[in-house]
């Protein structure tokens, strides 16, 4: 719930307003802090000056063509040089949001290097009030509030009224950019500690900051020591989701021949590797060897960035008979602005997170893949199936129902812990390791 956003006695006028001035902003972008960035509420679009966008160590092969010229700027139609999607970040810290914005850039003189419209102004929910040259708009640390710089935009204002030949030169005042606390930063891997999650076992370990204060360093090897067992380090330390929880179900549609595609050869080394694979998958029991399956698939080899093989299935005539399960997944950019304001996080990834939901044992045999070794089908959920993630989202949307939002963010598999202050972090931490072993999953 945002909160309510007001101007009322005790927001301070300041005396620029009886001269009418415009609000005139600062914001970061692209690492660079912009200056001399207009808000209107009258324009239907974001614009960004060309001699700007140049400032910004931006190229003309970003842009985006587009046919549709500009209609307001004085004289005849503007058409712009292209559009281009950016991240923008208003306001100050803890109280900031960032959004992206489509910018149509143009190639014209303007004494301002960005306008930004209703799009950004409705994406930010702001209110702007031009008799306290401000705005406001919720955040998820309370209501920020960015006040304009009346001299600025006296000075804009002044510029333009030189004439054209002269705003060239008014329109570029940038800075570089960095975030001023170091705790916002992330941390390379030389920077990272080791905690044992066991003492008995060495080799089993998570990396943390080395900016965590030692009470809180303390804190947190206790905690992972107190929950070592829900940490899994092999297919014999999952268990699987209960069934109760989630089950995928494929839902062919049953007027759809099976497909039985046609038997793909590898090379020998590639033959190895299929090999390796499914052994694997044996051993763990995803997969199971099936004889006369009615719908039949390849392996396919994908590299990976350590070079690595992985062994994905094509399932693309198995995807083709399912319908589309329209559960939504979270929007990226609504991700990345919650965490706006939080000093401290901490990443978790599902073991084998996909493989731990069972696939429903009537659609098990349509997930058969043929390899120079015999034929075999998925007792669990498979990557690459059409609603795999939908169920997946499905399952920590009702698994965390009471965290995300508050001290966790969830994007199918990958899951983030925020935490407003170190302090907090552990006792956040506790609470989503306790939620996530009560239910059974590791």
């Amino acid at each position: 719930m945002y909160e309510e956003i007001i101007y009322g006695p005790e927001d301070a006028v300041p005396l620029a307003s009886n001269n009418h001035e415009a609000i005139v902003i600062e914001v970061v972008t692209c690492n660079y802090r912009v200056k001399k960035v207009y808000i209107d509420n009258g324009s239907a679009i974001d614009v960004l000056y060309y001699k700007a966008f140049r400032e910004l160590q931006l190229e003309d092969k970003q842009l985006i063509p587009v046919r549709t010229p500009l209609i307001g700027f004085a004289g005849p139609p503007v058409r712009p040089k292209g559009m281009i999607t950016l991240q923008v970040t208003i306001g100050e810290s803890p109280r900031c949001r960032t959004v992206q914005v489509n910018f149509a850039v143009v190639k014209e003189p303007s004494s301002y290097n960005m306008i930004l419209g209703r799009p950004t102004l409705n994406a930010l929910r702001a209110v702007c009030s031009t008799l306290h040259l401000s705005m406001k708009f919720p955040t998820p640390e309370g209501v920020a509030e960015v006040q304009g710089d009346p001299e600025v935009a006296r000075a804009c204002y002044i510029a333009t009224l030189k004439g054209k030949e002269k705003l060239v030169a008014q329109t570029v005042l940038l800075e570089p950019w960095e975030p001023t606390e170091k705790e916002e930063r992330l941390e390379t891997d030389e920077n990272l500690l080791e905690l044992l999650v066991n003492p008995e076992r060495p080799d089993r370990v998570v990396k943390a900051g080395s900016g965590l204060n030692e009470q809180v360093r303390r804190a947190l090897e206790s905690l992972l020591e107190e929950y070592a067992e829900i940490f899994a380090w092999s297919a014999d330390d999952m268990p699987g989701v209960p069934p109760e929880l989630a089950v995928h179900k494929l839902h062919v549609d049953p007027s759809i021949r099976p497909v039985k595609q046609k038997k793909r050869n590898f090379a020998p080394e590639r033959n190895e590797v299929v090999k390796e694979e499914v052994g694997k998958l044996l051993e763990a029991r995803i997969v199971k060897e099936i004889h006369y399956p009615t719908w039949l698939a390849n392996p396919v080899l994908v590299k990976k960035e350590d070079k690595a093989w992985r062994m994905c299935v094509d399932f693309t005539d198995l995807n083709k008979a399912c319908p589309k399960d329209c559960y939504p997944l979270p929007r990226i950019d609504q991700l990345v602005d919650s965490t706006t304001g939080y000093e401290i996080f901490c990443f978790l990834d599902a073991f084998k997170g996909y493989h731990q939901i069972a696939l429903d044992e009537e659609d098990q045999e349509k997930t058969a893949f043929i390899t120079e070794y015999g034929t075999y089908c998925y007792t669990t959920m498979p990557f690459g199936l059409k609603n795999a993630g939908a169920t997946y989202q499905r399952l920590v949307n009702k698994l965390f129902k009471n965290q995300i939002g508050r001290n966790m963010e969830v994007y199918v598999d990958d899951m983030l812990v925020k935490s407003r202050t170190q302090e907090q972090f552990v006792d956040d931490l506790r609470e989503i390791l306790t939620s996530y072993g009560a239910r059974g999953c590791d």
